[in-house]
């Protein structure tokens, strides 16, 4: 059977998702190197801010992607 295609506008909400999970990581991660007074954030900082956000905000993930979805949907409407 063959898989359905995605859409433009499905393939950027995909991609929004993802988003919304790497920005969420990454400032984490750039809180971590902060607090050590570094100026690069180490693959030891992702990894940690990683298990922080699945231990202490993963609840919070599908909130946040509606949110960006809802964004992303309002202002593709007013450019259109």
């Amino acid at each position: 059977m063959d898989r359905p295609t995605l859409t433009h506008e499905s393939r950027c909400l995909l991609i929004l998702a993802g988003g919304v999970l790497e920005w969420r990581i990454e400032d984490r991660a750039r809180t971590i190197a902060a607090n050590r007074s570094a100026h690069e954030i180490l693959p030891e900082d992702v990894e940690k801010a990683t298990a922080e956000f699945f231990t202490e905000e993963l609840s919070d993930l599908p909130r946040l992607v509606r949110e960006a979805m809802s964004k992303s949907r309002y202002r593709s409407s007013k450019a259109a």
